[in-house]
């Protein structure tokens, strides 16, 4: 398996593709995404964190190593991220339980 490094690599350059072959939809679509995860009454970090939980509970491997770095960029900790993996699991049960470990998996190999 490739290590997070290369994963990420990977969803941004099929990110990068998207964007070239559609630049109006992937530009207004990056735009929700800045909005979204702006400073505000609740901090980059756990937004990013709760999309890492929303990935986990989807199950999209894509989305989880590319928020799981945002939120390490943020300054999430991996003891954030456990709790935060602790709600996934919750929500999504055993499937929810694989993917977390995956995206714990994936946090440290980002440091």
């Amino acid at each position: 398996m490739a290590d997070a490094k290369e994963l990420l690599a990977g969803v941004n350059a099929r990110l990068m593709n998207l964007f070239k072959a559609e630049k109006q939809t992937m530009m207004a679509f990056n735009g929700l995404a800045v909005a979204a995860t702006r400073e505000g009454k609740i901090s980059p970090a756990l937004k990013e964190l709760t999309a890492v939980a929303i990935a986990v509970a989807t199950g999209c491997e894509d989305c989880i190593v590319y928020h799981a770095a945002a939120a390490k960029k943020h300054g999430a900790t991996r003891e954030e991220l456990g709790e935060m993996l602790a709600v996934a699991v919750e929500m999504s049960g055993g499937p929810g339980a694989v993917y977390s470990a995956k995206a714990l998996d994936l946090f440290d190999q980002l440091s």
